[in-house]
């Protein structure tokens, strides 16, 4: 896994545009895997999402990313305050636990 800067998206919309379908990405399957999902409604947040379940409260920064050459998962390395990074890739989505 290796987090770089990705500039602009490869299927031409705005990196907000790509942005909001990848958040949306993310509430859908954990909504289907039981969570309950909250979005911020702030871009100044200390996360993109949190979910809820089981009483446990998860704080989710989420990243558009893509598949290099080899295989390894790009996303942008911007700082976050979350407990997972979804990384959201044109086929599927890799979380990972950041605690």
């Amino acid at each position: 896994l290796a987090l770089n800067h990705l500039s602009r998206s490869p299927s031409g919309l705005s990196s907000a545009t790509t942005g909001a379908l990848s958040e949306y990405k993310v509430v859908v399957d954990l909504m289907t895997r039981g969570f309950e999902v909250f979005r911020a409604t702030s871009p100044a947040s200390s996360c993109d999402l949190a979910t809820l379940k089981d009483g446990k409260l998860t704080r989710i920064e989420v990243r558009t990313g893509r598949r290099g050459k080899n295989g390894t998962v790009l996303a942008s390395n911007a700082k976050h305050r979350a407990d997972v990074l979804a990384i959201v890739l044109p086929d599927t989505i890799v979380y990972i636990p950041l605690l």
